[in-house]
């Protein structure tokens, strides 16, 4: 086998497997008349290709017994592509009663072509087999250079409409993997339409006694493999690029995960009551993931009469010294509330109620679990990892705070209504205005 029927059946290899991703979509809904014409477009298309390969078409050729018997089974293929392209097309462009008639109309154009061409290949004499220049050795051989001509107008009609309508629609498409999708279609079908090209100015070439059979027998191939590779992908990507923005999602999830642990371990270690003793299956990680959220929910809750808002207030002054705004400067002051409350509670530190329950008019990450996660991921590395949040800590006046709380008795007064608090856990009906909900998946 050449180098280029390799290269040719390898090409043609991406194409089955696009063939056969879209096949799966087919088999949920058979009756669908553009999705059997997407499938018809890619199975003909590679087909070509690989029935196009110089081994193939000798190995056809001796199977057959008829010189260049190739030419008119290739040929013929080429224009069903041509053919399903404007069936393709026509489901695209108009409802199905409407494209149903368009598509007859196609269909049966197109089908005259092919047996157009069977006539002219029949009356036409082409004894000598030629495995890669076909149309240029024969382009000036009465009826076979009709034949020639006649396939490759075929093709680039076809292929014309592809790019245009394609590209266009790129333009305009809501969904990004569609838009990705049928810039490459367009694409590849240029390459088609470069390979009808090429064959049709090596062919009028040798009618004006110019030999250009290097675009007949190296580019051509060349243009049409590319197109190939290119449209496939194309058309499997509006299916492939969904799966694999799901899976990105998933991967950003659970760093996520990850990066809430600082915040989630040091909340838990000072609440031990926030974790429910049930355990959560390593498997099922959306389930893992709410209950974090929900535990460190839990324990912002625990801490409430713990919160210092003169930690707030210095958290902020830093910030804003250190030209944080926004999301970033909110994650630091409410990342420093939390750490000053769990030493305060530590310490057995109480503030009064009505200082203590001040809502903190940062932004909460919306009412989303995807606004949320984002939000506590923040709150979680400026705890672990913002030098603004520790010298915040420090500013932190821990005797004003006891006196503020009233007697030195009154630190101890609701140690177990925190434990309650704690240990509501996931079902917990009711949370502070300053504290975000958990996500519900």
């Amino acid at each position: 086998m050449s180098d280029q029927s390799a290269i040719q059946a390898l090409c043609s290899a991406v194409g089955w497997v696009a063939f056969a991703v879209k096949l799966r979509d087919l088999r949920r809904a058979p009756r669908n008349p553009m999705r059997r014409a997407i499938c018809s477009t890619l199975f003909l298309a590679s087909a070509c290709v690989l029935f196009g390969a110089p081994a193939v078409i000798d190995r056809v050729n001796d199977l057959t017994g008829v010189p260049n018997f190739s030419a008119p089974l290739v040929y013929c293929l080429l224009v069903a592509l041509g053919a399903s392209c404007h069936v393709l097309l026509a489901y695209w462009r108009q409802p199905a009663e409407e494209a149903k008639a368009v598509a007859r109309r196609w269909t049966l154009g197109y089908a005259a072509v092919v047996v157009a061409l069977i006539a002219l290949f029949t009356v036409g004499e082409a004894p000598d087999e030629r495995l890669a220049d076909f149309d240029t050795h024969y382009a000036t051989t009465p009826y076979i250079a009709q034949f020639v001509v006649l396939y490759l107008l075929a093709l680039f009609v076809a292929m014309a409409a592809l790019v245009h309508t394609c590209w266009g629609w790129a333009k305009v498409a809501g969904r990004p993997w569609l838009r990705r999708g049928l810039r490459l279609i367009a694409l590849g079908s240029l390459g088609a339409l470069g390979f009808s090209v090429a064959k049709l100015v090596a062919v009028v070439a040798r009618w004006v006694g110019v030999d250009w059979s290097e675009l007949d027998s190296a580019l051509a191939p060349a243009l049409a493999m590319v197109g190939l590779v290119v449209s496939a992908v194309g058309y499997a990507l509006p299916v492939l690029g969904d799966h694999l923005s799901q899976l990105g999602d998933l991967a950003g999830r659970r760093r996520a995960y990850r990066a809430l642990y600082p915040l989630w371990d040091a909340l838990r270690r000072a609440t031990p009551a926030i974790v429910p003793s049930t355990p959560v299956p390593w498997w099922d990680f959306e389930l893992r993931l709410t209950r974090r959220l929900a535990e460190i929910n839990d324990g912002r809750l625990a801490l409430r009469s713990h919160t210092d808002p003169e930690v707030a207030k210095a958290a902020e002054r830093l910030a804003r010294e250190a030209g944080l705004e926004g999301v970033e400067l909110h994650a630091v002051v409410d990342a420093a509330r939390l750490r000053a409350a769990i030493a305060a509670k530590a310490a057995d530190i109480r503030f009064p109620q009505e200082t203590a329950d001040a809502p903190y008019g940062g932004p909460r990450g919306g009412t989303d679990g995807i606004g949320e996660l984002a939000w506590l991921v923040g709150v979680s590395r400026a705890f672990a990892s913002s030098p603004l949040v520790a010298a915040a800590v420090a500013r932190a006046d821990v005797p004003r705070a006891a006196e503020a709380d009233g007697a030195p008795g009154a630190s101890h007064e609701r140690r177990d209504g925190d434990a309650a608090v704690g240990g509501e856990g996931l079902d917990r009906a009711a949370r502070p205005p300053d504290s975000p909900r958990p996500a519900r998946d």
